[in-house]
């Protein structure tokens, strides 16, 4: 099983380290992967300063984490600041679409 968590503000991506570790410490579960996609400016900023044990806990776990390429464009963070395990998506909601498509449990935090 994949899930993605669809994240637009701070708060909620701090909380998805916590929401991240217990869906892949849940030992009733095949979980074969899991992401968290972030679609807002303010939030990626968040990631990559406030919050960064976060994104390093997140990839430390397994985890991707999924910037979206608009919302990018109006942060103030540079690509290069973020660990390996974070990736530049063309677009949140088409990324969101994709992943449900191939078959990703989406879960909005």
């Amino acid at each position: 099983m994949r899930t993605v968590y669809h994240v637009s503000d701070a708060d909620a991506y701090h909380i998805s380290e916590g929401k991240v570790r217990n869906l892949l410490g849940d030992e009733t579960l095949d979980m074969t992967a899991a992401a968290v996609l972030i679609d807002h400016p303010g939030s990626i900023d968040a990631a990559a300063k406030g919050h960064r044990q976060t994104t390093e806990a997140l990839v430390g776990m397994g985890a991707t984490v999924k910037l979206c390429s608009n919302a990018f464009g109006g942060a103030e963070a540079d690509e290069d600041v973020f660990p390996d395990g974070v990736e530049l998506v063309s677009s949140g909601v088409g990324e969101l679409t994709r992943l449900q498509n191939e078959g990703w449990v989406y879960i909005r935090l």
